[in-house]
């Protein structure tokens, strides 16, 4: 069944085409990835799609009573309601009919009520539990509950008001919101975005049992290989479908790329030897047949000639070192990273060397510290840690944790080697900033020590690129200048190196803040290639790339010579490169966040989560009611048969009610019937008996009811 047709679906910026005569069907069931490169015009195909956008012209066909739901990557505007409260009005209706409920329980127990209005009453408040019940009104803050936590939203947060909460964490709300509501068709822009690896893997599982369809826009691509069952790639204003996942897409896209190049590359030739012929024979003996061939080759080139493959523009990465450092290049020694009450920052006496050279875009070069500037000399750079490097003054002094200081992450002793790939990963706001900071001397360790080794030189992608710190780029300077910060060379030279990150002409003249985001990205790995480090540091490394250059920048860092720390989302890019995996846990209420190493690859590394999981699960005799789809039927058929118990027992108290009523009226009419004896009133003696036996009649009746209803 079709849910959507769109034909000629056409989006103009100006004189810039975006989309052009797109058509495309959405059947119920599809997952659809909608990829291509930024700028191509995926968002706007979105709005297309969800009549969210009036100036984009086509046909576009919906079928009848199709619910359609959009998340855009901006939050909306926050409202009144508090997070929880929010989701709660999705079930709004639902409330509604429980509100109803409770209006016909306080009418069943009340005593005015005559037998039949009771039985009226009992069935229609039956008619509507049930409803009530399939609907899912008893499960409503089960629901809300588990997608807050699947969302990775503390309940801390869940009662605070929308105002309170950042921008990415009300997208996380409105995506809530759409789960909960459940559309025909989801269409989602960029999802994945705020969401850490525990609720991107939460969120695959709730897709990928979708009962809807749905257009997933994501530069994931772990999640696009979970969740999508075709790929949409939009590039060129046009739309190819594919079918099967990310994956599949790749190697479909390759093999079609290489047929289309080699058709297009026989016809060339085909359209070559027919213009030759047609210059040789044109004015010769054979000019008839010279001119039906150019006759038919206009025709041909007008109408069905191939056009050229799109030729694709993509960065290179020349990313390598030539300094080889220490055996050892990073050790930390009972560790606490966090704040001070007076936060301790690079810009210190003893860390202005260091500060300063970042601050002008170099890497930090540890051994050319023969002495430090002022102060001890915070990194040692010696091969071994030991005692008599202390004593030399090449180490940090072991510190002690102050009751003034606010702990935020408790590191066990690391040792990191060279040539070793760690991927730091965990919750947003747990700490994994906060322990680059103290690697980069930034921050002041609270207790313990980092330590680097020898020859070890630091090279530093900040998740935000712009600003005053380490590694970052001044908003004001242009393209051309931030290159030059890091490292002097010939503008000709330095232009042509720009160009390998799609750089072009008076590109390089733009200033900082007036590029995009995936801008911002290429110039950050131009200067990253340029310093020469051998101890990465690369901070959610493949934000605002497109999928291409997230695929060249992972097998650029396959390829490097050094040693890499990674922190980042990007499952796709710890699978393949990470040799240990690092990941902090946030800690208890009051509690610092913990750090657990795990020497091994991630899906390793998830084998042996899962398998913890199962056992944990085995032992527990009451699961959480989130954990499982299964759960949450086996907890929906035990609230069945709790109100299927509740109801039996609430009808035979109504019944026993109701029975004690017609004993009372019973002995009233006996009453009535020896006055009316006594008085000799045969008329109203008669009235009365037969008043008797119906009465009668009706409570032999309620007994066997009750009789059936207490078995």
């Amino acid at each position: 069944m079709s849910l959507l047709v769109a034909n000629h679906i056409s989006k103009n910026y100006g004189d810039l085409d975006v989309l052009e005569n797109v058509n495309v069907r959405i059947e119920l069931g599809d997952r659809i990835g909608l990829v291509g490169p930024n700028g191509a015009g995926k968002t706007s195909l979105l709005r297309a799609l969800g009549r969210l956008d009036p100036s984009i012209r086509g046909d576009l066909f919906i079928a009848q009573d199709t619910r359609i739901g959009y998340l855009p990557q901006d939050p909306p505007p926050a409202g009144e309601r508090t997070l929880y409260d929010d989701l709660k009005s999705v079930f709004a209706d639902l409330l509604a009919q429980g509100e109803l409920l409770q209006r016909l329980e306080a009418c069943m127990i009340d005593d005015a009520q005559s037998e039949e209005e009771l039985a009226a009453l009992l069935t229609k408040y039956g008619y509507q539990q049930e409803a009530f019940e399939q609907a899912g009104g008893y499960a409503i803050d089960q629901r809300i509950q588990f997608v807050l936590t699947g969302l990775g939203f503390a309940e801390s947060v869940w009662r605070e008001p929308l105002a309170h909460l950042s921008g990415g964490q009300r997208t996380r709300a409105s995506l809530g919101r759409l789960l909960l509501e459940e559309p025909d068709l989801l269409l989602l822009d960029e999802p994945t975005n705020h969401l850490d690896v525990r609720s991107m893997a939460w969120l695959e599982g709730v897709l990928t049992g979708w009962k809807g369809a749905l257009i997933v826009v994501s530069h994931d691509r772990y999640f696009l290989d979970a969740v999508a069952t075709r790929i949409w790639d939009l590039s060129h204003r046009r739309v190819e479908t594919y079918r099967g996942n990310y994956s599949h897409y790749r190697q479909q896209r390759k093999e079609r790329y290489a047929l289309w190049r080699k058709e297009y590359d026989r016809q060339q030739k085909f359209i070559s030897e027919t213009q030759a012929f047609i210059r040789r024979y044109k004015a010769g003996q054979r000019t008839k047949e010279a001119q039906g061939r150019e006759t038919w080759l206009k025709r041909f080139l007008e109408n069905e000639a191939l056009p050229p493959p799109p030729t694709e523009q993509y960065i290179r990465l020349p990313l390598r070192t030539d300094t080889r450092s220490g055996d050892l290049v990073l050790r930390t020694r009972k560790l606490v990273a966090g704040y001070k009450s007076e936060t301790s920052i690079a810009t210190k006496s003893d860390d202005r060397y260091a500060a300063a050279k970042m601050e002008r875009g170099h890497t930090i070069d540890l051994s050319e510290r023969s002495s430090p500037p002022v102060g001890p000399a915070k990194v040692a750079r010696s091969n071994h840690f030991d005692a008599r490097a202390a004593l030399h003054g090449r180490l940090r002094p072991m510190r002690s944790l102050s009751s003034s200081d606010t702990p935020i992450l408790d590191v066990p002793d690391l040792d990191l080697y060279r040539g070793q790939v760690v991927a730091l990963i965990g919750p947003n706001g747990a700490g994994k900033t906060t322990f680059v900071r103290t690697i980069l001397e930034e921050l002041e360790p609270l207790a313990g020590r980092v330590e680097l080794g020898a020859s070890v030189k630091i090279g530093y992608l900040a998740q935000r690129h712009m600003g005053s710190g380490f590694g970052l780029m001044k908003s004001h300077q242009t393209v051309l200048d931030t290159l030059l910060e890091v490292k002097r060379l010939p503008t000709e030279r330095a232009r042509t190196y720009l160009g390998q990150f799609l750089f072009k002409g008076d590109d390089v003249y733009q200033t900082i803040n007036s590029l995009s985001g995936g801008q911002r990205s290429r110039i950050a790995l131009a200067r990253l290639t340029l310093q020469g480090a051998n101890f990465l540091l690369l901070d959610e490394p493949t934000n605002h790339l497109d999928l291409d250059s997230q695929e060249i920048l992972q097998d650029a860092l396959r390829q490097f010579n050094g040693t890499i720390l990674l922190v980042t989302h990007d499952r796709a890019l710890v699978d393949a490169l990470a040799t240990q995996i690092w990941q902090v846990d946030s800690g208890a209420e009051g509690k610092p966040a913990t750090l657990e190493l795990f020497k091994g690859a991630w899906r390793q590394w998830q084998l042996e989560r899962a398998h913890a999981e199962q056992e944990k699960a085995a032992t527990t005799s009451e699961t959480a009611p989130s954990a499982s789809h299964a759960e949450w039927e086996r907890q929906r058929s035990a609230r069945r048969q709790r109100r299927q118990a509740e109801r039996q027992e609430q009808a035979v108290a109504e019944t026993e009610k109701r029975i004690a009523r017609l004993e009372n009226q019973l002995t009233e009419l006996e009453r009535s019937m020896a006055q009316a004896s006594a008085m000799q009133e045969l008329k109203r003696l008669r009235a009365l008996q037969e008043q008797h036996r119906a009465v009668s009649q009706r409570l032999e009746n309620l007994m066997e009811e009750w009789a059936d209803l207490a078995a």
